[in-house]
C-alpha cells in the first residue's frame, strides 16, 4: 500500500497514509483551489499515472520543477522511489535518507507495482487495472453513462475486456481467442497458396468431378491388371528390367524438358519486358503440403534472380542454349520409345499399354491431389468455425458472470447506503458495446453517484487494490447516503482515497470517522503547497517536518 508522499512544495512537508480508508479534508465552506483534487492527482502520479502533468501544468509553472518522494509498503517492507516533474517518464529507486539508488522507466515502475499487488491477469498492465478507478476532477474517466472508459477514445470493446481482466476471466478468452487466430491463419494460408497456383484450387463442384474421376480411373486401373494376368506368358517382358530402365530414363528426360520449357518461356517474358512471379516464402506450406517440390520452386526462384540482373544480350545467349538443350532432349525422348517399341515387340501388349498405365496413374494423382486439397480446405473452415463458435460461448459466459457481479454489487451497495426502495444503476455487457444506465435520478450529481457505485461493486469484487474518488462524485447525494458510503469505504481494508468538505453536514458521527482517516486537511488558509497562486491570495508559510 501507499504509505507517504513528500514534497519540500508540500506546506506540511509530508502527507502520510495508512490502510483502509484515506481522506483528503477540504473546509466547512467547499473552498475550491485548495488542493483536494491535486493531492488525488500526486496518488495517481506516484500509482504510474501521467495526467497530473497533463492537466495540473500551473504546479510547475509556479512552483518550478520539482520531485515527489514516495514509499509503499509490501509485505512489511518499505520500497521507496522519486519522481520528478521535469522527467516524469523515469522512476528512481531510493534509499532510507532517499537518495537515489537506480532509476527505472515508467513502465519498469508499473511492472513492479503490479507484481507487488498481486495483479495477475495477463495482457492488462497496472495502469489499464488501477487508473480507471482513480476518478479525480480533470481527468478523463469521469463519464457518467461510461464508467469502462479511461478515456473518450477508448474503443468499447477493449474497455469491456480490461473489466474482464480485472475479474481474472481474460485468460480462459485470451486462449481460445489465439486458437481461432491460428485457425483462420492457417485457412489463409491455405487459400493463399491455392490462389498462387501452388496447389490445386478446387471448388466444391470439381471436388465432386474429382471423386467421380478417382472412381473411374481406379476402375481402369483394375481392368488393366486384369489383362495383365491373361498375358502371364508374357508378363515378364512387359515389366523385364530393360523397359523399366528405359521408362525411368525417359521419365527424367521428360521432367528435364519441363524445367528446361519452363525457364525458356521466362526467359521470353523478360526479353518481352514482362516479369515472371515471385515464389516467396514456401516454409509454412511445407507443413500441410509436403508433397510440393520446394526445390523446383527454389531453382525458378533463383533463375529468376540471376535473370533480374544480367543484360538483355545474355538474356538473348540463354535462350539460345535453352533452346538447343530442349531439342537435345527431345531427340533423347524419341531415342528412348524406339527402343522401348523394339523392347516390346516381340509380345502382344504394345507400348500403348504402358504409356496408358502411366497417364492413368498421373491422371490419378491429379484426381486424388484435388480431392485431398479440397478436403483439407474444409477441414480448416470447419475448425475455425468452431474456434470462433468455441470463443463466442465462453465469452457470453464470462460477460454474463461479470455483468451479473457488477449489478449485484451496486445492488448490494445501494441498499447498503440508500435503501431497497432505490434503484441501482445496470450495466449490460455485449461483445463489443455496453450500456450504463442510472435510472431515476439524471442529473449530473447522481450520474457520478454511479461511476462510484460501479468503483465499488468492482473493488469489493475483485483484487484491484485501491480506488480514489474527489469530492465532485459527492454532489448532488444525499448527506445521509454520503455518510453510509463513507462507513463503507472505511469497513473495506483495501486502501482507498477520497476527498470531501463540509463534513459536519453529514452528522456527527461521519465527521468523527472522517477526521479519524484523514491525511491532511485543506482550507482557505492551509492549501497544499508552500504557495498560493489564487488570485489575491498570499504564499502560505512553509511548516517544517519532523
Amino acid at each position: 500500500m501507499l504509505r507517504e508522499i513528500r514534497c519540500e512544495k508540500f506546506r506540511t512537508g509530508i502527507v502520510r497514509f495508512h490502510p483502509g480508508l484515506n481522506v483528503v479534508l477540504g473546509d466547512d465552506n467547499a473552498t475550491n483551489s485548495i488542493g483536494k483534487s491535486t493531492l488525488l492527482m500526486l496518488v495517481d502520479f506516484v500509482f504510474g499515472g501521467s495526467t497530473l502533468l497533463e492537466w495540473n501544468k500551473d504546479i510547475v509553472d509556479e512552483l518550478g520543477h520539482h520531485h515527489y518522494d514516495f514509499a509503499f509498503e509490501f509485505d512489511g517492507e518499505l520500497h521507496r522511489f522519486r519522481r520528478e516533474t521535469i522527467a516524469p517518464d523515469s522512476v528512481y529507486t531510493c534509499n532510507e535518507a532517499y537518495e537515489v539508488h537506480s532509476t527505472w522507466s515508467l513502465e519498469e515502475f508499473n511492472a513492479f507495482l503490479k507484481q507487488a499487488y498481486g495483479l495477475e491477469s495477463p495482457g492488462q498492465t497496472f495502469r489499464a487495472a488501477v487508473g480507471l478507478h482513480l476518478r479525480v476532477w480533470r481527468k478523463e474517466n469521469l463519464i457518467p453513462d461510461e464508467p469502462l472508459h479511461a478515456s473518450p477514445k477508448q474503443k468499447s470493446k477493449d474497455c469491456i475486456d480490461n473489466l474482464i481482466k480485472t475479474y481474472g476471466k481474460f485468460e480462459a478468452i485470451r486462449e481460445l481467442d489465439e486458437a481461432a487466430r491460428a485457425a483462420e491463419a492457417d485457412l489463409k494460408l491455405v487459400r493463399a497458396a491455392a490462389n498462387s497456383e501452388l496447389i490445386p484450387k478446387v471448388t466444391k463442384t470439381g471436388y465432386a468431378q474429382a471423386k467421380t474421376q478417382i472412381a473411374n480411373l481406379e476402375r481402369d486401373l483394375e481392368e488393366v491388371r486384369q489383362n495383365l494376368a491373361s498375358y502371364a506368358t508374357s508378363l515378364s517382358a512387359v515389366i523385364n528390367k530393360e523397359v523399366l530402365e528405359l521408362k525411368v530414363r525417359k521419365d527424367d528426360l521428360l521432367q528435364r524438358r519441363l524445367n528446361v520449357a519452363g525457364r525458356l518461356l521466362r526467359v521470353d517474358r523478360n526479353l518481352g519486358g514482362r516479369r515472371s512471379l515471385h515464389s516467396g516464402n514456401f516454409k509454412d506450406l511445407q507443413r500441410y503440403f509436403p508433397e510440393i517440390n520446394t526445390a523446383r520452386l527454389s531453382e525458378v526462384e533463383a533463375f529468376h534472380d540471376g535473370v533480374a540482373q544480367i543484360l538483355r544480350e545474355q538474356l538473348k545467349e540463354s535462350r539460345k542454349q535453352l533452346a538447343e538443350e530442349l531439342n537435345l532432349i527431345d531427340i533423347s525422348v524419341a531415342g528412348i520409345d524406339a527402343e522401348m517399341a523394339a523392347a516390346l515387340g516381340s509380345i502382344d501388349q504394345p507400348e500403348s499399354l504402358v504409356d496408358h498405365v502411366y497417364k492413368v496413374a498421373l491422371s490419378l494423382q491429379s484426381a486424388r491431389a484435388s480431392k485431398d486439397g479440397y478436403e483439407r480446405e474444409q477441414d480448416q473452415v470447419e475448425r475455425l468455425r468452431k474456434a470462433k463458435e468455441a470463443l463466442a460461448e465462453e465469452k457470453q459466459r464470462i460477460l454474463i458472470e461479470v455483468e451479473t457481479s457488477v449489478n449485484t454489487g451496486m445492488r448490494e451497495i445501494v441498499s447498503e447506503a440508500i435503501g431497497e426502495h432505490r434503484k441501482s444503476p445496470r450495466l449490460s455487457l455485449g461483445d463489443t458495446s455496453y450500456k450504463f444506465e442510472v435510472f431515476e435520478d439524471t442529473g449530473t450529481g447522481t450520474a457520478f453517484f454511479g461511476l462510484v457505485l460501479f468503483d465499488m461493486a468492482v473493488f469489493r469484487a475483485t483484487s484491484l487494490p485501491t480506488i480514489a474518488h474527489d469530492s465532485v462524485l459527492f454532489k448532488n447525494i444525499s448527506n445521509d447516503s454520503v455518510a453510509r458510503l463513507v462507513a463503507l469505504y472505511a469497513n473495506n481494508p483495501k486502501q482507498s482515497f477520497i476527498a470531501l468538505d463540509e463534513i459536519h453536514k453529514y452528522g456527527f458521527a461521519t465527521a468523527l470517522m472522517l477526521q479519524k482517516h484523514s491525511v491532511i486537511e485543506l482550507s482557505d488558509q492551509a492549501v497544499l503547497y508552500v504557495k498560493d497562486w489564487r488570485p489575491n491570495r498570499p504564499s502560505a508559510p512553509l511548516v517544517e517536518t519532523d
